[in-house]
């Protein structure tokens, strides 16, 4: 069985309830709008296509509220940037892997070290990647990025309106 649902395309198993392909994420931009703010679709996310272009994608406002796609694309080349992550499956996963010389050192899987990976092929910066402690509120994770712990923080985000 195949149909679209809320969260993208869903498949079930035909002899189980087991779900085929499940994980679908969409990456969205937050931009100015009469009513405050909008959150545009820019991205989405498959287990089987990883990320890709939004298909459906809505009218984009750049920097300086312009609608005109800048002529070049910034980079970060050579640029170290630290990164606090959120750590929440499936969107970080932690597990242990042993190095060479038999060192326990973390390795990351999951949407957000995907993303991370796909914003250093198209940006290049070196990613510094710092696990954000998990006894911190978000409130206090957030207020790591303001005090310049980390330059970036990415997470789980739940928008409800």
């Amino acid at each position: 069985m195949r149909f679209l649902g809320v969260s993208g395309s869903v498949q079930f198993n035909v002899n189980t309830t087991d779900r085929i392909g499940g994980a679908y994420y969409i990456a969205q931009n937050v931009q100015p709008s009469s009513n405050g703010v909008a959150f545009v679709p820019v991205l989405t996310y498959t287990v089987n296509n990883g990320w890709q272009s939004y298909a459906e994608a809505n009218v984009f406002i750049w920097p300086g509220n312009s609608l005109i796609t800048p002529g070049s694309i910034a980079t970060l080349n050579g640029v170290t940037l630290r990164i606090g992550v959120v750590v929440l499956a499936p969107f970080t996963i932690v597990d242990t892997a042993t190095n060479s010389l038999e060192q326990a050192t973390p390795q990351l899987t999951g949407y957000v070290p995907d993303l991370i990976a796909q914003l250093q092929t198209d940006l290049g910066f070196i990613s510094d990647i710092r696990l954000a402690p998990s006894n911190l509120t978000y409130n206090q994770i957030i207020q790591k990025v303001a005090n310049g712990d980390y330059d970036i923080l990415i997470g789980d985000v739940t928008v409800t309106s």
